[in-house]
């Protein structure tokens, strides 16, 4: 090797090294915020991608290597755990077997606005869902769904809805009670989100026994579209309303079945999503802790590559048994829709 063939040698070497120190330092930055995600802002907003924070960390112990940065792809090894713990630990389960009625549940985000609902219509009555939670439904919305209102014999009161009740809930079951969660704050004109729904259900053919206060619903159904996080003050609305909810929901009779439906705004490795699981006694439904993405990018990326981020979600308490979940197919929206076959207790 000659002089020069040595110098460029070694200049190559420290540009490779230099521009692998950077990388791994963007991932540590970026990492550390992640770990400080309960009380940093953009921290959160990284959960949202954080399997694409893994991918990088994971390059990076390959550059490292290849490059024979050895302390390097050290460091980017510890990151690639740091980062890849969330996606691959043990979610808690539902029960195992449950031996009462089955019940279908779905949610899905309508993107409220857009012109043609018919692929959403089409899958939703012809799923054979029980109930269906929505999000994003304003009174246009409410126009374009006679075809829902045929198909679903129970829905909460045009009273409680109002003329943009944003949530919505259809249903085969009779709803014997529906009402909104009290003190959840909600900031109008602060993005989509609206106040979230609790249903109480009767069995199929069950009679109407709502003369007598001791009866108790066969399940009950909460409903949830809380702001997007796309400012600090949406952040901070969106966490306090999550929080209100888990402890609504955490105040129920204790062996009650519940279902908590919804878009989230929030991905499954948010503290603030572990939080609400936590303080609510729910399990995810999903029953991994790397689901689907449910919310992907319509605007830089074309379908059917969807990249985004699992921020719809299916709950249930855990004497509820999970037979089936997935994620649905693409109907016209930037979200995809969840349904699960359940079995009561």
């Amino acid at each position: 090797m000659t002089a020069f063939e040595f110098s460029a040698a070694a200049s190559g070497r420290i540009f490779s090294g230099t521009a692998t120190l950077v990388m791994i330092v963007a991932i540590a930055a970026a990492t550390l915020a992640r770990l400080n995600a309960d009380t940093l802002y953009y921290g959160d907003l990284i959960t949202f991608f954080l399997p694409v924070l893994f991918g990088l960390s994971i390059a990076m112990v390959l550059v490292a290597f290849v490059g024979k940065h050895h302390l390097l792809a050290v460091i980017a090894i510890a990151l690639a755990v740091l980062n890849g713990l969330p996606l691959f630990l043990p979610p808690e389960r539902a029960a195992a077997s449950a031996t009462g009625h089955d019940l279908r549940v779905a949610t899905s985000n309508v993107l409220g606005g857009r012109g043609d609902y018919s692929d959403l219509i089409a899958w939703s009555t012809t799923s054979d869902i029980d109930v269906l939670g929505q999000q994003e439904v304003s009174g246009y919305v409410l126009r374009h769904f006679g075809a829902l209102r045929a198909h679903f014999p129970s829905t909460p009161p045009a009273d409680l809805l109002g003329r943009h009740p944003e949530v919505m809930a259809w249903s085969t079951w009779r709803i014997i009670k529906a009402e909104h969660v009290e003190n959840v704050p909600v900031v109008p004109g602060e993005g989509w989100g609206g106040s979230p729904l609790r249903l109480e259900l009767a069995l199929p053919g069950a009679p109407d026994s709502a003369s007598d206060p001791t009866s108790r619903p066969a399940v009950i159904v909460y409903v949830l579209h809380p702001t997007t996080p796309r400012t600090l003050d949406q952040w901070e609305g969106r966490n306090a309303y999550l929080d209100a909810v888990a402890r609504a929901i955490a105040a129920e009779p204790p062996g009650t079945p519940i279902v908590t439906i919804g878009d989230f705004n929030t991905p499954t490795w948010s503290p603030f999503f572990q939080s609400f699981l936590k303080k609510s006694g729910l399990v995810d439904a999903a029953g991994t802790s790397w689901p689907t993405a449910t919310r992907f990018s319509i605007r830089w990326f074309a379908r059917p590559f969807y990249f985004g981020s699992p921020i719809d979600h299916i709950l249930v308490s855990p004497n509820i048994e999970v037979k089936r979940f997935e994620v649905g197919p693409d109907i016209g929206s930037d979200h995809l829709p969840l349904i699960a076959d359940l079995r009561l207790p």
